[in-house]
């Protein structure tokens, strides 16, 4: 045998064989496993770009170069918004923008393959992005698509398709068809029950989403049936003094007043008050007692002057302690009660603590303490007392004009 034949022979015998080509030989694929596993986003990043190249390059299979085109979407996305960032002022656009053509490009490739599940992967991707970016208009058309395409898919996965209808939902209110919205919402709520049934609490975490989106568009008779229902299984899951449960009656609460249902609203911010005095005691006073203002205002909107007289004492007692413009504004809150029940020599007497309080702030409240002065000369007007109307009146004169002098002051002093 001549020494070509031999040195031939063993090189086939002895070299070793390499299969085909495939994602499991892709050696810049397994340096970017590695460097991600490492935290080293942009490495990986850079041997996942080379990986796509090589995969083009050699004609892989189009279902291996849309997978490749998945993974660094996906690491695009992670470098363009990191874990724990807070709104998509602080996401990095142009790294977002490179995971959008990535995207894009996959989906080219599964068009000329005609791979119908990795489209529909690839338009999942896409919607996460325009999601992120808050580019609504974007998303809903991406989330259509990807349901058209889901439901010719047999067995297509429950949990996406009510991901997806979600998100078209969401985009639809943001692009100002909640009409729309809503029924999209009631299909993802109808795809919740039948996943989970129609008492788990994931059911009841969407009801309650789509409760607090009806009530801020101004559909409060379904916000008020979608609240009640997540109530209930809050109150189950939960404990009826639970912070979830808090949350859901508040906005039960405000459904029911947007109703014009203020008795209905009134029951249920009472029974906040009441679930808070339960879960805090009176330990947490000061907690408590911002509770007590905040439904003492509504009972006073709404004309209940004695529940808003007794919630205003019972809240006074804790800013007391303190001081400061709170008591101030709760003092001249009662006072407000008392006039509108017919007691004003009662509203001036308020107005007079409440005086001395912002006499006492410090920082000086000049601007406050002046129209508290016109509000008690007024009051006076009404009681015939116009020597004190008028004293008062002089009093708010000068506190104003050391306000000017002030904000001058501080203005020079700036500048």
């Amino acid at each position: 045998m001549s020494g070509f034949l031999k040195t031939w022979q063993w090189t086939w015998t002895r070299a070793p064989q390499r299969g085909s080509w495939g994602l499991d030989r892709n050696w810049h694929r397994s340096e970017a496993a590695r460097h991600l596993k490492a935290g080293n986003l942009a490495d990986a990043e850079r041997h996942l770009t080379l990986a796509v190249k090589e995969a083009d390059a050699r004609g892989l299979a189009p279902a291996q170069r849309v997978t490749l085109r998945l993974e660094l979407a996906g690491l695009q996305r992670s470098l363009a918004a990191p874990p724990g960032i807070d709104g998509a002022d602080q996401i990095d656009l142009s790294k977002m923008r490179d995971a959008e053509n990535t995207l894009r490009e996959a989906i080219i490739v599964c068009t000329q393959a005609s791979d119908a599940k990795l489209y529909l992967r690839s338009l999942d991707a896409l919607a996460d992005i325009f999601c992120l970016v808050e580019d609504y208009e974007a998303l809903e058309g991406v989330a259509s698509d990807a349901i058209r395409l889901g439901a010719a898919i047999p067995g297509e996965n429950i949990q996406q398709l009510e991901e997806r209808l979600r998100r078209l939902a969401v985009a639809q209110d943001k692009n100002g068809r909640f009409t729309d919205a809503l029924k999209t919402f009631e299909q993802a709520i109808t795809l919740r029950e039948k996943r989970y049934g129609p008492s788990h609490i994931e059911t009841g975490n969407l009801m309650a989403e789509v409760g607090r989106i009806c009530r801020a568009r101004g559909f409060h008779d379904h916000a008020q049936a979608c609240l009640k229902r997540a109530l209930r299984i809050y109150e189950s899951h939960f404990g009826i003094d639970s912070a979830e449960t808090l949350g859901v009656v508040q906005e039960l609460a405000g459904a029911l007043e947007g109703m014009g249902d203020l008795d209905g609203a009134a029951a249920q911010y009472e029974r906040v008050l009441g679930l808070q005095l339960r879960k805090l005691g009176y330990e947490n006073v000061e907690e408590v007692a911002e509770m007590q203002y905040s439904l003492a205002c509504l009972q006073i909107g709404w004309g209940n002057f004695s529940r808003a007289r007794e919630l205003l004492t019972e809240c006074l007692g804790a800013f007391k302690r303190a001081g400061g413009a709170r008591l101030a504004v709760a003092y001249e809150s009662l006072a407000h009660v008392e006039e509108r029940e017919g007691r004003v020599s009662f509203a001036l007497d308020e107005l007079a603590k409440a005086t001395k309080v912002w006499e006492k702030c410090n920082p000086p409240q000049l601007e406050d303490l002046a129209r508290n002065l016109e509000l008690r000369a007024e009051l006076s007007e009404q009681l015939r007392l116009r020597v004190d109307a008028n004293h008062l009146r002089k009093q708010a004169r000068h506190i104003l004009a050391a306000a000017e002098d002030q904000a001058a002051d501080t203005e020079t002093q700036t500048a």
